[in-house]
């Protein structure tokens, strides 16, 4: 699977919400969900996950009703002093 990471608008979102949305993108199959992090303040959420292709993800991302800002498919990642490859 492809490694992707994406940036969405979440303003106006109170925190109960923010954490419904997490809750029920992490548990939603087709896409895995590796991390999450927002931002109230800021209005921002950025997620990194894995995809078969971004056409699976674009259409996960339709489905859960998901403005998504960019999208960014990862090549290369640097991890504990380690560089590897998608």
């Amino acid at each position: 699977m492809a490694l992707y990471y994406s940036s969405h608008t979440i303003a106006c979102l109170t925190k109960q919400a923010l954490r419904e949305l997490m809750k029920t993108m992490m548990a939603s199959p087709g896409v895995k969900v590796r991390r999450c992090a927002a931002s109230q303040l800021a209005g921002r959420m950025i997620a990194e996950l894995e995809a078969p292709n971004q056409a699976t993800l674009e259409n996960w991302f339709n489905q859960h009703h998901l403005n998504v800002e960019w999208l960014m498919r990862v090549d290369l990642e640097g991890t504990n002093g380690e560089v590897g490859e998608y």
